[in-house]
């Protein structure tokens, strides 16, 4: 309700100072970004973001990036005879938000997507650009990739999480998002970027600048997809070496050992699916 009356005294306040439309429009949950939701990543983009993963990779991730690694104790997840990274997390989520901007460029790393669509955290949850797995494709010889978006953007249920997922992210999360898992070897149950508000106010455009030019936006958003690879060169034993032997991504491998913190979904990786409904608390961090 508190939503309602600030939209109802905006309006009359513009409306009595003749700049009515843009105030309402902005006031109502509606913003420039909105329009992009859904449309595919357009090629310009697709190929900022390929460049934008491409050597010279940047600095290497702070230390409270690399604490975020958890190393695992389950039964390896293995798709196609490759081992496989999970994501779990939802559309409106802030944190989910930032996160996918280092998850790409990390995984750009091993491999291509295509149908990548654009989209933002809820409006009542910075309104952050950001990009949604649904629909997407990922294809790599190294790894597989298993992207779920348990909730749209006004926190329905979206995507069913298989069992064998489902079971060892709600072990470790209780169900809150963004969550990672490599290979089930290593977890990330919190975001690697602690600060989502980094995106605001801009646009897919602006991001990509920044990243492009090590803006300090930028400079985050890389040191977490190289903390991001690393995990990943880690479960491919080092490949490919062109990736993994390069700066700073190989001092980042040796970094990474991680605290075995066992969840309780272990040895389940060839179970079959079963809907999960996501249950987060309401204004948590973990809730995005």
């Amino acid at each position: 309700m508190r939503r309602m009356t600030i939209v109802i005294t905006v309006v009359i306040i513009a409306a009595s100072l003749g700049i009515g439309i843009y105030f309402v429009a902005t006031a109502s949950g509606a913003s420039a970004l909105d329009k992009q939701i859904g449309q595919p990543v357009s090629p310009t983009d697709m190929a900022s973001l390929q460049k934008a993963s491409a050597q010279p990779y940047g600095p290497a991730g702070t230390t409270g990036m690399t604490n975020a690694i958890l190393k695992s104790g389950g039964s390896p997840f293995v798709s196609e005879g490759k081992p496989t990274v999970v994501y779990v997390g939802a559309e409106y989520c802030p944190f989910c938000a930032v996160e996918r901007w280092a998850l790409i460029l990390a995984l750009e790393r091993f491999g291509n997507f295509t149908n990548l669509h654009y989209t933002t955290s809820s409006n009542g949850e910075g309104d952050y650009a950001t990009f949604t797995f649904v629909g997407s494709s990922y294809t790599s010889s190294y790894i597989a990739f298993r992207p779920y978006e348990a909730a749209d953007r006004a926190q329905h249920a979206l995507q069913t999480v298989p069992s064998n997922y489902s079971t060892v992210w709600q072990s470790y999360t209780s169900g809150g998002v963004p969550f990672l898992d490599f290979g089930n070897t290593y977890v990330v149950k919190d975001s690697v970027l602690a600060f989502p508000d980094i995106l605001a106010g801009k646009n897919w455009t602006t991001i990509l600048n920044e990243i492009s030019t090590s803006d300090s936006t930028g400079v985050q958003i890389r040191e977490a997809a190289n903390v991001l690879t690393a995990v990943v060169c880690k479960i491919t034993q080092g490949a490919p070496v062109a990736v993994c032997s390069a700066p700073p991504i190989s001092s980042e491998t040796s970094a990474i050992s991680g605290p075995l913190q066992l969840g309780l979904g272990l040895g389940l990786a060839q179970s079959s699916p079963q809907v999960q409904t996501p249950s987060w608390p309401p204004g948590s961090r973990r809730a995005g």
